[in-house]
């Protein structure tokens, strides 16, 4: 049997019947151009997806309005333009889209403040526009959570991953970013990137624009930062030290771009496994020793770990998606070793 973007959408529901599963693929690996209708379509669908599971779009009215706005948007032609010309997120196009949260046709003051609940599928950033018209750049692995309108003296977003945040000035109305169980990240109207990714053993604050305030959730102590200042939480200790940021290397991946100055070798690790979507296992007892300094933009996969083994004694190896009983597919592994 033939296969055509048809079948995209049942491969992606995993509805795909098993007997044309291996065509699909063997296809995709072949066709560069069914490749690129397949990223542009699981783009599109993982984002419909995610709204359509929202209370605020759970009614055939809503969902049908919101898919006009979206194809308003013209996703197509807006997604390749973008993967075209800007750099990738080490192997995937960096893809963005600005979706529209709207709801007027419930009268405001009669109807429940429901919670959007938004997460950006690894190995791709996309762009938001809250109800107070702040954009928020969401990264990969990311999830952010907000009422689908702001009340009261307070505009609070719920942060697990990474997210830089342009807040639209209200000198009445604080802006809140808050990590559970982490830290709350208050201003007014200004620039910062958040990154509080569950693994990693830090929870960041960076200042681009502006002023911020940031306090632990268990204390009411406030450090107020200075543009090109970072304030960084340990999860082990709980204190919070203060220090001068390299804006350009944490806020990079905005612009598809990955840059490590001096990183340790499990840093890199981490991002790499979120961005190119793979398990990666490390054997070798020195591994953890290795520093790094590289941007990487459309590298692909291979092309990074080639880079690696040419800096340090190691060898990579990545190992194809095993099959799972449900004949869904598991993440690719890279296995990486010493090698003396």
């Amino acid at each position: 049997m033939e296969i055509t973007k048809d079948h995209i959408i049942p491969y992606l529901e995993g509805s795909l019947p098993v007997e044309q599963v291996a065509a699909f693929e063997h296809l995709a690996e072949s066709s560069p151009e069914f490749r690129q209708e397949i990223k542009e379509i699981q783009f599109i669908w993982n984002a419909t997806e995610n709204l359509k599971k929202q209370r605020l779009v759970n009614t055939d009215a809503h969902w049908n309005k919101l898919a006009r706005q979206m194809r308003f948007l013209s996703f197509r032609q807006k997604l390749w333009d973008i993967s075209r010309n800007a750099a990738a997120i080490l192997i995937l196009p960096l893809f963005l889209v600005t979706i529209y949260f709207m709801n007027d046709s419930i009268p405001k003051e009669e109807s429940p403040i429901n919670q959007v609940e938004l997460q950006t599928a690894y190995g791709l950033v996309s762009k938001v526009i809250l109800p107070d018209g702040s954009e928020v750049w969401l990264n990969s692995g990311t999830k952010i959570t907000y009422p689908e309108r702001f009340t009261g003296k307070h505009r609070t977003v719920k942060l697990e991953g990474e997210a830089y945040f342009k807040v639209t000035s209200d000198k009445t109305n604080r802006f809140d970013v808050v990590v559970p169980n982490g830290m709350t990240v208050s201003a007014y109207g200004t620039e910062f990137n958040v990154s509080a990714y569950n693994d990693d053993n830090k929870i960041e604050a960076i200042l681009a624009k502006g002023n911020i305030d940031v306090k632990k959730y268990d204390t009411e102590n406030v450090f107020s930062l200075k543009a090109g200042e970072q304030a960084v939480l340990n999860k082990t200790t709980r204190n919070i030290t203060i220090s001068e940021a390299n804006i350009y290397t944490k806020t990079a991946w905005r612009d598809g771009k990955m840059v490590f100055r001096r990183a340790g070798f499990d840093e890199i690790v981490r991002k790499l496994s979120r961005h190119f979507n793979v398990s990666i296992e490390l054997q070798g007892k020195t591994l953890h020793e290795y520093e790094y300094s590289a941007t990487f933009t459309t590298e692909t996969l291979p092309e990074v770990l080639r880079l690696l083994e040419k800096s340090a004694p190691i060898r990579c190896q990545i190992l194809d998606s095993e099959i799972n009983a449900d004949y869904t597919y598991a993440k690719r592994r890279v296995i990486i070793r010493e090698y003396r």
